[in-house]
């Protein structure tokens, strides 16, 4: 269970919910509402993909986004969320909404397999062309540059520390893209970047 997903519980929870758990405790209530709720938001998430999914057959892929323009920010965010948690139907469906590039929501799909990426590398990059892997082998949009230094290079790390990712050619690719976003951003400027020369004085 995220700990996301246990706080947005305990936020929407009274204070008085406390009196009915066990010690008056409304962290170990939120733990007992989230872990029974859970399985119910898999389920509406399975649900949402699926729909996507046969939409997606019978209208294409400019329809779809469309549909999820339409429908506001929850259907989309439920979408991402599956996505970056590494949902493997959700994440094979988001490579191929970011196919339109005429579309406002693309822009989510693509950040939600950035962070699928650093959890589920080797299935995404399967998924995706070659031409894809360098666009979506970077940061974030939400992280801090300390953030973004940190993770990418433990993503570089993982590539590296495993045989078929760093063997591949998409592997490669990803890893030379965190590698350049790192020494010729804000990011290398700001922290320094492995290899980079300090600057002279």
């Amino acid at each position: 269970m995220s700990l996301l997903f246990r706080e947005q519980v305990t936020a929407m929870m009274p204070p008085r919910c406390a009196e009915i758990a066990p010690g008056g405790s409304r962290a170990r209530l939120a733990v007992f509402l989230a872990t029974a709720l859970l399985p119910m938001a898999a389920a509406a998430s399975d649900t949402l993909v699926t729909d996507l999914e046969q939409r997606l057959s019978r209208q294409g892929v400019d329809e779809v986004n469309a549909y999820l323009s339409a429908q506001g920010s929850a259907t989309l965010s439920a979408l991402y969320r599956s996505t970056a948690s590494c949902d493997l139907q959700a994440v094979s469906l988001s490579i191929q909404l970011t196919r339109d590039h005429s579309s406002k929501v693309v822009d989510a799909h693509k950040e939600s397999l950035r962070v699928a990426l650093g959890h589920c590398t080797g299935f995404v990059l399967a998924l995706l062309s070659p031409h894809e892997v360098p666009k979506l082998c970077s940061s974030v949009a939400s992280w801090t540059v300390t953030q973004t230094a940190r993770e990418l290079r433990r993503r570089m790390r993982s590539i590296e520390a495993d045989d078929t990712l760093r063997s591949s050619p998409r592997g490669k690719a990803c890893h030379a893209a965190y590698l350049y976003e790192l020494q010729n951003t804000r990011v290398g400027l700001r922290i320094g970047a492995p290899g980079m020369a300090p600057p002279s004085k």
